[in-house]
């Protein structure tokens, strides 16, 4: 039994080696999201394997084992507060796997991470009191392994910056940047494989303090071995240069956080462990170490330069912009090139759009509006994509990314507050403040060969917290935020590891025999994990067929869509996801083949899509997409149904209480009245787009189609209604798109 028990445990601690190792690097082409399903889904996969092996133990063993850690109140009521906030969700099914195509942050995600602690502390911390006085923590290991993925990560970007990405290769066999869209160039933010260049920033945030404080433990150890230490600081400049690189500016001041935590509290412990004077404090190889840090990560920062204007007179762009101007005309056309660009943090859009502070500001206030309407408990875990529409501030309309949908509050906190209320947003401050107050007291005490990682922990912790106001969690930053503190009391040895939960409470008999009953569980936990591992695994190749059916979609080529839409239907009927794209493939394949003289096969497809359609708005009524999806079915479907265009009115009717500050909804259904050539109706709506967005050229485009068309069948009121339409091109022209050749020539055959 003995042999046993070890063998689980070895078992364990290899998944965790898994996770922290694979889960930054895993990626894949052909999923509907490259990265963080990916990711999500080998977290969720690893965790049942641990399930599975943690299951069997307890079962060996006879009873079921918790170890205590200071953070169990404060995680419980976290896990209680998502858990009601998905009972009431106005969208249960997102609350409970996360929001399609990234799913993590739903219940099931947090659940896995809460699990991943407890499994931790449980199967591989051993307790303080048991652990021999020489003996590296398994704590220690995970944070090598955590370093280790963040080299690969980083050295997998790195060749991204200069044109070079490793990632294109894998995929499509050239090693270019060429794969990629506008709005996602590494040579200008990098990315490497974590997707996106704030989620790449913040990562290697998070291991900067750490690496730094491993060199130091290592300088300490053996101040004769100065290689390690050395190796450990080229890993951390190494991190450095890439966060950099990525611009990401919410990561940037995360970071500053993190280490002016590290350095004010390292700097601290030495003059208080040592009673040295400052004249003395230099001679030692830490405070020298730690000096050579500085300065190498400001010769990187002066040369690399950031995207935060307070920072830039510090960077040799700074130094080139403060010369007279003269010399420095030639260097600004340059940096005009380079700005950063298509990123929620990065200054501006491409384009001229507006500045992403601006914007996430009036998100912002969105999410707090959200949580004035539901204060105890949220909307739902994971539905902001929903509840914002209905709160959306007018002016959003007037930014560059008016028709974007947010699908976070890019503000973790107010984001736990609009979905989860005041209860959810409460128990995660109360993770973050009790982690921190336990941190720093037991800092207070620790020598200083024991405080450098220690600090470097709290100090990685630290970045992830400050850069989440600016943006969101993404699974890697999940697994650090609940992982790093069980790290930290394992290395500092918390007494609460102490204390076991057991029940029965009994000693442990590894000499008896499991007998049927155990080996019945065991059986049966067997089934239940392959059973969901069976699920994950479905699901994963549904999303593939979906992404594919997706794409072939958007690219028009509807009939090659259809199987593979239909694939991932039959593959999982659980998900609507699925059912909303195939039911807008089959509406257009009723219309194409309705012009192809089929009317039966016409007749059968629309009937499906209008069903399918039903099907899904009857189970979520709160779903503007999928309102929008309906609307586009039976706008499609009436060109077989004449009548069915009265059904697009009334769906646009409802999902303009979803979304009153929608122009496009308005817009959309002032063209469904010019369809039943309703013009009075048709210029309400118009009139209502150009209220809720005064810069939108379609709804002045179209009321002066409709004035020009007016003029045409009314002889009489013809100067009248060809004025009219004059105005809104004139206007179109003044305030709008100044350049816009097809409002010019409309105004030339009307002058």
């Amino acid at each position: 039994m003995h042999d046993l028990i070890e063998k689980l445990d070895k078992g364990i601690k290899w998944s965790f080696y898994i996770i922290l190792f694979l889960v930054p690097l895993v990626m894949h082409p052909n999923t509907y999201e490259l990265f963080e399903f990916n990711k999500m889904w080998l977290v969720f996969i690893m965790s049942t394997v641990i399930l599975f092996l943690w299951g069997m133990k307890m079962i060996a063993k006879g009873k079921i084992e918790i170890r205590r850690t200071p953070l169990d109140i404060p995680l419980a009521l976290f896990l209680l507060s998502q858990i009601v906030s998905t009972v009431f969700s106005i969208e249960p099914h997102v609350s409970f796997w996360g929001y399609y195509s990234r799913f993590n942050g739903g219940l099931l995600s947090t659940l896995s991470y809460i699990f991943l602690y407890y499994a931790f502390v449980t199967n591989l911390v051993s307790s303080p009191d048991a652990r021999e006085n020489n003996e590296k923590p398994i704590s220690y290991k995970m944070v090598i392994v955590s370093l280790l993925s963040g080299l690969a990560v980083s050295l997998w970007g790195l060749p991204s910056h200069f044109g070079a990405d490793p990632t294109c290769f894998m995929f499509r066999g050239q090693l270019d940047v060429a794969c990629w869209t506008p709005q996602f160039q590494p040579t200008i933010r990098m990315f490497s494989t974590l997707g996106q260049p704030n989620w790449l920033g913040t990562f290697l945030a998070a291991l900067v303090p750490i690496s730094l404080g491993m060199g130091l433990i290592k300088l300490k150890d053996n101040p004769k071995n100065i290689v390690t230490p050395i190796l450990y600081l080229l890993l951390t400049l190494l991190f450095f240069a890439d966060l950099l690189w990525s611009r990401s500016q919410s990561s940037f001041l995360g970071l500053g956080t993190g280490m002016a935590f590290f350095f004010v509290f390292g700097i601290f412990t030495i003059f208080r462990k040592t009673d040295e004077s400052v004249e003395n404090f230099f001679k030692q190889k830490t405070s020298r170490f730690l000096l050579l840090s500085v300065v190498l990560l400001f010769i990187i920062f002066f040369f690399i330069g950031t995207d935060i204007n307070a920072f830039k007179i510090l960077t040799l762009d700074g130094v080139k912009n403060a010369l007279p101007k003269q010399s420095q005309t030639v260097n600004k056309k340059e940096n005009t090139t380079a700005a950063p660009q298509g990123f929620a943090d990065s200054p501006t859009i491409v384009g001229g759009g507006t500045e992403s502070s601006q914007i996430r500001l009036i998100v912002w206030r969105g999410a707090l509006d959200i949580f004035k309407q539901h204060p105890l408990f949220g909307t739902g875990t994971e539905t902001f994509a929903y509840a914002y529409y209905k709160v959306k501030p007018q002016e959003h309309n007037l930014t560059s990314e008016w028709d974007y949908l947010y699908n976070k509050a890019h503000n973790e906190y107010l984001n736990y507050l609009a979905t989860t209320g005041i209860f959810g947003l409460g128990s995660y401050l109360l993770i973050i403040a009790l982690f921190l107050f336990v941190a720093i007291k037991t800092l207070l005490k620790k020598s200083i060969k024991e405080a450098f990682l220690l600090i470097g922990i709290v100090g990685g912790f630290l970045a992830i917290i400050v850069s989440n106001f600016f943006g969101f969690s993404v699974v890697i930053l999940n697994l650090f935020f609940f992982l790093f503190p069980a790290f930290f009391f394992d290395l500092s040895k918390n007494k609460s590891l102490n204390h076991m939960y057991s029940m029965p409470n009994k000693e442990d008999d590894l000499n008896s025999k499991m007998g049927n009953g155990r080996m019945t569980l065991i059986v049966l936990l067997a089934i239940l994990c392959l059973y969901f591992l069976f699920y994950l695994a479905n699901f994963w190749f549904a999303d593939m067929q979906y992404a594919l059916g997706s794409n072939l979609n958007k690219a028009g080529e509807f009939t090659q869509a259809y199987t593979p839409l239909q694939n991932s239907v039959n593959m999982l009927p659980g998900e609507d996801t699925y059912k909303d794209e195939l039911s807008i493939n089959l509406a257009t394949l009723a219309v194409l083949l309705q012009q192809n003289s089929r009317a039966t096969d016409a007749a059968q497809f629309a009937q499906r899509a209008q069903a399918l359609s039903d099907d899904i708005i009857s189970r979520h009524p709160n779903n503007l997409p999928f309102f929008k999806t309906r609307i586009r079915v039976e706008y499609a479907l009436a060109q077989l149904q004449p009548q069915l265009i009265n059904e697009a009115i009334k769906s646009a009717d409802y999902a303009r209480t979803l979304a009153p500050t929608d122009a496009k909804l308005a817009y959309n259904e002032a063209l469904f009245y010019s369809q039943k050539n309703d013009n009075a109706k048709m210029l309400q709506f118009l009139d209502l787009a150009e209220k809720l967005k005064p810069n939108y050229t379609d709804p002045y485009y179209a009321e002066a189609l409709m004035y020009q068309q007016m003029a045409k069948d009314t002889p009489s009121k013809a100067d009248e209604y060809n004025a009219k339409a004059k105005n809104n091109l004139e206007y179109i022209l003044k305030n709008i798109d100044p350049s816009n050749k097809q409002v010019k020539d409309l105004l030339d055959k009307l002058q």
